[in-house]
């Protein structure tokens, strides 16, 4: 077995590396994680997990069974994927029928079908990103080739999920970022049709707008959208209300100044 996986790891990273030649393929990347490990050990079928907000989520499977067999450990809160998530070390069962650690896990893995397990973990540095969990019918003592092998394509994905999730990281600021500029125009657009058609001053303005939102449970960039491009104008009492701008202080010519003197 061990001279098998040899031979199989050179194609199984060469098929994984060309999925991941493509941006913003994350599950296409993670599927083939999984296929690629059950090809290349022989298994029965595979999962990848992904961590969000601190807890594993389903991502990738190979068939029903592998992602069926997730679903069941984290419905369940224990199993080896969360092991595996939990401690950043691989977590291996030779026979789950004879395995007592885990309980319901494996009573409910053994009537699946699985007899076997294999968890991965996922992770870049020190960032736990999710975990590969591979799954034999038959009972099997995972071999160190084995394990080495699942470990050289788990961190090939790792390294591709960590980039995407920068990217996304990225993307979500530049969004944030474009968002609060085009509110902003429309805010200080809505503001100046009030000033130049109500003849109020900017704060009241705004105070205009602000009070509008608050009382329809709406935000203040669609009440300014609505302003400029829908015609509307919320009534005028509370912000008829509205202190003026305070004037700047008046600083006196230096002529007057030393007349003072």
């Amino acid at each position: 077995m061990a001279g098998a996986v040899e031979e199989t790891l050179p194609r199984a990273c060469s098929e994984l590396a060309r999925t991941m030649l493509r941006p913003g393929a994350l599950i296409e990347v993670l599927r083939s994680l999984a296929t690629q490990a059950v090809e290349m050990l022989g298994a029965t079928a595979a999962a990848a997990l992904l961590e969000s907000r601190g807890q594993l989520q389903p991502a990738a499977a190979t068939d029903a069974s592998g992602s069926g067999l997730v679903v069941t450990e984290l419905n369940l809160g224990r199993g080896p994927s969360l092991e595996a998530f939990r401690t950043a070390a691989v977590v291996f069962v030779a026979d789950l029928a004879e395995d007592h650690q885990w309980g319901e896990y494996a009573r409910e893995a053994v009537a699946a079908g699985a007899r076997s397990v294999l968890a991965v973990p996922l992770r870049a540095e020190e960032r736990q990103l999710g975990v590969l969990t591979v799954v034999s019918d038959e009972p099997r003592q995972w071999s160190i080739p084995d394990v080495a092998a699942a470990e050289v394509l788990a961190e090939l994905a790792s390294g591709y999920a960590a980039h995407e999730a920068e990217l996304d990281e990225v993307r979500r600021t530049v969004d944030q970022l474009q968002e609060a500029l085009e509110s902003r125009v429309d805010i200080e657009q809505a503001k100046g049709v009030l000033v130049g058609e109500l003849g109020f001053t900017v704060d009241q303005a705004y105070l205009l707008l602000r009070n509008h939102a608050r009382r329809n449970n709406v935000t203040l960039r669609s009440v300014a959208h609505a302003v400029v491009h829908l015609g509307l104008r919320p009534p005028i009492t509370a912000a008829r209300n509205a202190p003026p701008r305070a004037p700047k202080p008046r600083t006196a010519p230096a002529h007057e100044r030393r007349e003072d003197g």
